[in-house]
């Protein structure tokens, strides 16, 4: 009982909007409310947990006046990189499976890469590893099967997506969606008559081009094991795992010139809505980490750790700001100091020096 109220005041320190991305909202009211719990319960002691897939990295399209360094191009050619929100985060969590000694494989794809592998790069306990996705279909198709056939022996019992796009609907004449709020149940569409759409930005621009289809690697899981486990983050939407909730509801606060073409179909488990993608993953692991009594393994991700990783992805593999889109150690147009306030209050509570 007293973690889950622990966990519950976890929550509320994730559920904040600074950066005014609206889902969550000033009101506190958007979805996903006891959202952390459901997750952190998906993770039990009674070693069901065979192996975890991490499935991030969210590529932002270089703005006019910025310019790309994400596959090596020389100056001048813009392309754009991977976002700050999702690596730190999705770190944090890999570390504390990993402590828990759950096989744990991050996931990304080739125009991540680079800002994933800096992220991760500081691990010691050395035991989970970093597969990359190619772009393009029919090999990224290709890739799937191997990565599942390979893995197998680990059975991969859940997945994860920490700010991971994924594809929305073509249409915005839908069919109802329902859900059942008793139950941990995905919440699914009620007809097959919408039409599949694309994986957009939080400016509703398409971005297929640059990203790998990931969700397919789930929905192939699944199919060989259809009890695996899905758990989603994110702040904006477009995220993996967002079709567990109404697409009106999401509608409704999400802003933008085309919000209809934002929301993500991909529903879940469980699905983590935080105001920043690297809030919710790390409030996951550390619910983790107290269902398992293991709070000593957040131990050195401290506020310093937090920020030289931060610089890190910044000017070593060019990670932008998702909402400048410049290459600057901020997170969704946050300052250091005002995205880490959470995790230092968070460790507060666990007992844990900031």
């Amino acid at each position: 009982m007293a973690n889950e109220l622990l966990i519950s005041q976890i929550e509320k320190l994730i559920r904040r909007d600074p950066a005014r991305r609206g889902l969550i909202g000033a009101d506190g009211n958007g979805p996903g409310h006891g959202e952390l719990a459901k997750a952190a319960r998906l993770f039990p002691t009674d070693n069901t947990v065979t192996g975890v897939g991490l499935l991030t990295g969210f590529f932002i399209p270089a703005a006019t006046d910025a310019v790309g360094i994400a596959t090596g191009e020389p100056a001048g050619i813009k392309v754009g990189n991977a976002e700050t929100d999702g690596p730190l985060g999705t770190f944090v969590l890999a570390d504390v499976l990993a402590g828990l000694e759950i096989p744990t494989t991050v996931i990304t794809d080739q125009l991540c890469e680079r800002v994933i592998q800096a992220a991760c790069s500081n691990q010691t306990r050395n035991t989970f590893e970093i597969l990359v996705s190619p772009n393009g279909r029919a090999n990224a198709a290709e890739w799937r099967a191997e990565f599942l056939e390979r893995t197998s022996s680990r059975q991969i019992s859940h997945f994860v997506a920490v700010e991971r796009v994924g594809p929305g609907y073509e249409s915005t004449k839908l069919p109802g969606q329902h859900r059942e709020p008793a139950t941990d149940q995905r919440n699914t569409n009620s007809q097959a008559e919408w039409q599949p759409g694309h994986c957009c930005n939080m400016r509703g621009e398409s971005i297929d081009e640059f990203s790998a289809d990931l969700h397919l690697l789930i929905e192939d899981a699944e199919k060989q094991n259809p009890n695996t486990k899905v758990i989603g983050i994110g702040d904006g939407g477009n995220e993996i795992g967002m079709g567990r909730f109404p697409r009106e509801e999401l509608l409704e606060r999400i802003s933008g010139p085309t919000p209809e073409r934002v929301p993500c179909r991909i529903s879940a488990d469980a699905t983590i809505v935080a105001g920043v993608s690297n809030w919710g993953a790390c409030a996951l692991a550390a619910a983790i980490a107290l269902h398992h009594d293991r709070v000593d393994l957040l131990e050195r991700h401290s506020t310093d750790s937090q920020r030289q990783l931060l610089e890190r992805i910044v000017s070593e593999a060019g990670a932008v700001d998702g909402v400048t889109r410049r290459n600057e150690p901020t997170v969704d147009g946050l300052a250091f100091l005002t995205q880490i306030q959470p995790w230092i209050t968070i460790r507060e509570l666990l007992g844990l020096q900031p």
